[in-house]
């Protein structure tokens, strides 16, 4: 972002666990610990977040600012903090000069981290509806205390840059940086993080926010000493390359971990270029340890400019996700439409230019930080970012100031710079109980806005529930759109296969109510009341944009629906075949406009209402689980289709008829349950339906001819 409490070990475990724990935490320093089984691995599909069952994932979620790295208006607000800085550096410093010492400062800095994030906070960002929290880290939390102590000399006065940069430098040549985990404290807040995450079913985001030498030039971020080090002493290029060595390292098999953040917020950099170089280093770094987690890059200008770091750019391009951060202020304004444009093609702020790079680089782009306005611009920074398919993630969970502001709590005060008589109760406040929620909460919550995490039905487990969950089944409904509140009806109470399915204002007629009747697995047929035909994807197709029509009732994919509660009331409805969402075209909200599919986003032009209207009776169709013929193959089919019908029917007329309903085909079979095979050599190209008719049977489906 730019701009006495005493720890208690718990209780011991009978020997036996010890010894286990010993085990596990011996094999978790070597790097060996297995990817968690009951989780999905996240990878990237062109522009999206796929999980191992490549079902979409929107990642929403909090910052955990100011535990392992303080900026100074997170501290206090209007601190002036020392010669202008305001960095974790300057709040020891003040320490410093109220005659603490070194080691009363570095015990409470030891409570502080202990108290700041605990399990309780964890379950409460979960218990809103999040499924990440991206855990900025400074490097110094990899040294050994003793190396820190080197550092925090600096800040006392004791020590010169220099000097330290010579240490720094000796401990890298003696391979003696990040080789102790055990003394690592970043590491012990991290496993931290990925078991509390991991029990609500959360993901994290580990995010080098302090790196080694600061990576521009405004030191609040990066806790700087000097800074654009990072850029100026090749030495801190290969401490971090080290750094993320041994991280991937340990965590390459970790699914709970979503992706590495590698340099947050390089700013003010004089070379693009030479931030590009060092990503690429970083990532061939990575890969080379076969780790293939998501690695999300962040260009110049805090975060938003790639210039000259696009795709194509890396030799190494699988499971890239390209970052934006999103702040509105004075002199920066930026509105959330979602087609806004604005900085030039390749700097990520404004949500068009966001859409149009996504496409032009295929890539996905997470907005891994937003916040600090009013609750109205972050409401609709997050839903219309997640209407376009862009998770994002909230700075920032907690920060101190005697009432609301723009983070999800508050921290009321004693200040930890306003003198030392107040450190304790500072450790007692910042405990989850003690911490007052903010109105930001209502505002960005997903589950008090209805922003879905898993736009296609998945979860954090990378699967689908197999049981159906939606409305009642057997009950008839009118449908309407939370858009513009008109109804799903069938055009001018058309019987016809092919009847445009629109929407209209009320008339609580037939043609606009719908009955539901289960097909397993979760989905459902949604049948129009009036017609008592199936809705159904024009095609069928898989694009979006493809329209809704009436159809016979078919034994195919695109006639089944899965429908999701958005958790505000109002349903999706996701076709099994495309795997696209029932949407009104353009938000419009004029009667006749015909419905399509069209990709989930969490738009109110894809949610849905379903009122009740009493019991539907027994359905009479054609294509009926009971009716349904027992298999056709291929389909696409080339020269001959073959199906199956059940043992019960002994003989059966086919027709097939072309889109206009011309009859194309016919021909008499007799005997029972026989498997047939059908030259269709002569058929044109296209779409056909098929038809199979008995005294007894009566079915139908479509087939396209190659």
């Amino acid at each position: 972002m730019r701009s006495t409490t005493t720890f208690r070990e718990p209780a011991p475990r009978p020997q036996a666990r010890a010894l286990l724990r010993l085990l596990a935490l011996l094999l978790a320093f070597a790097g060996l610990i297995p990817a968690a089984s009951a989780q999905s691995f996240l990878h990237t599909a062109g522009p999206k977040i796929l999980n191992a069952s490549n079902q979409e994932v929107l990642l929403n979620g909090v910052n955990l600012g100011g535990w392992a790295v303080q900026e100074g208006y997170i501290i206090k607000p209007g601190w002036p903090g020392i010669n202008g800085r305001q960095t974790q550096g300057t709040v020891k410093q003040t320490l410093y000069n109220f005659g603490m010492t070194d080691a009363a400062v570095d015990n409470f800095y030891q409570s502080y981290r202990n108290n700041f994030i605990t399990k309780a906070d964890i379950d409460y960002i979960a218990s809103k509806g999040f499924n990440c929290v991206r855990l900025p880290l400074h490097y110094d939390l990899f040294l050994t205390p003793a190396q820190r102590a080197v550092r925090n000399s600096v800040l006392r006065g004791t020590t010169t840059y220099a000097s330290y940069l010579g240490s720094l430098t000796s401990w890298y040549n003696a391979n003696q940086l990040f080789t102790d985990p055990a003394n690592m404290e970043a590491y012990r807040m991290i496993d931290n993080v990925l078991s509390w995450c991991a029990a609500n079913n959360m993901y994290v985001i580990l995010d080098l926010h302090a790196a080694p030498g600061s990576q521009g030039t405004d030191v609040n971020i990066a806790d700087a000493i000097q800074p654009l080090d990072l850029w100026n002493q090749t030495i801190n290029q290969d401490i971090t390359n080290r750094l993320w060595n041994t991280i991937s390292g340990r965590y390459k098999n970790d699914a709970r971990v979503a992706m590495y953040d590698l340099i947050n917020e390089p700013n003010n950099v004089p070379s693009n270029p030479a931030i590009h170089d060092l990503l690429q280093r970083l990532i061939n770094t990575i890969r080379a340890q076969g780790d293939n987690h998501m690695l999300l890059l962040e260009g110049n200008g805090f975060g938003n400019d790639f210039n000259y770091m696009e795709k194509r750019t890396f030799t190494n391009q699988a499971n890239l996700v390209y970052n934006s951060h999103r702040y509105s202020g004075t002199g920066y304004e930026l509105d959330n439409g979602v087609n806004s444009t604005g900085g030039g093609p390749n700097t990520l702020r404004f949500i068009g230019t966001m859409k149009q790079f996504r496409i032009d680089n295929d890539v996905p782009i997470w907005v891994g930080e937003t916040g600090e306005n009013t609750d109205t611009w972050m409401h609709d920074a997050a839903t219309a970012l997640n209407s376009v398919g862009i998770g994002w993630c909230h700075w920032t969970y907690k920060r101190f100031e005697n009432g609301n502001n723009p983070a999800l709590m508050h921290i009321n005060s004693p200040f930890i710079v306003d003198g030392t008589a107040g450190l304790n109760q500072v450790l007692t406040n910042i405990l989850f109980a003690n911490c007052v929620p903010n109105s930001t909460v209502a505002a960005i919550a997903p589950n008090q806005n209805g922003i879905v995490n898993y736009p296609g039905g998945g979860n954090y487990n990378g699967t689908t529930g197999t049981g159906y969950t939606g409305p009642a089944l057997g009950r008839i409904y009118e449908i309407s759109c939370k858009n513009g509140g008109k109804a799903l009806e069938v055009s001018a109470g058309s019987q016809a296969n092919g009847g445009k399915v629109q929407q209209w204002g009320w008339a609580s007629a037939a043609n606009q109510k719908w009955k539901l009747f289960d097909v397993g697995s979760g989905y459902v047929r949604v049948v129009n009341l009036n017609s008592n035909k199936s809705l159904d994807v024009v095609g069928p197709s898989t694009a979006d944009g493809a329209l809704l029509h009436q159809w016979d009732w078919l034994n195919q994919d695109s006639q089944y629906w899965q429908i999701l509660s958005n958790g505000d009331g109002t349903y999706r409805l996701i076709n099994k075949f495309s795997g696209k969402a029932l949407d009104v075209p353009n938000s419009s909200t004029a009667d006749g406009t015909g419905m399509q599919q069209w990709t989930y986003g969490g738009g109110n032009n894809q949610r849905w209402y379903f009122s009740d209207q009493g019991a539907a009776r027994t359905a009479l169709a054609s294509g009926t689980a009971q009716n349904a013929a027992v298999g056709f193959y291929p389909n696409p089919v080339a020269n001959s289709l073959t199906y199956q019908v059940p043992a019960t029917v002994k003989s059966h007329q086919l027709t097939v008829l072309d889109l206009a309903g011309r009859l194309v085909m016919t021909k008499a079979y007799e005997g029972t349950g026989e498997q047939n095979t059908v030259d269709v050599s002569t058929l044109p190209g296209g779409l056909y339906l098929v038809r199979l008719a008995s005294s007894t049977y009566n079915t139908s489906f479509k087939i396209s001819k190659q």
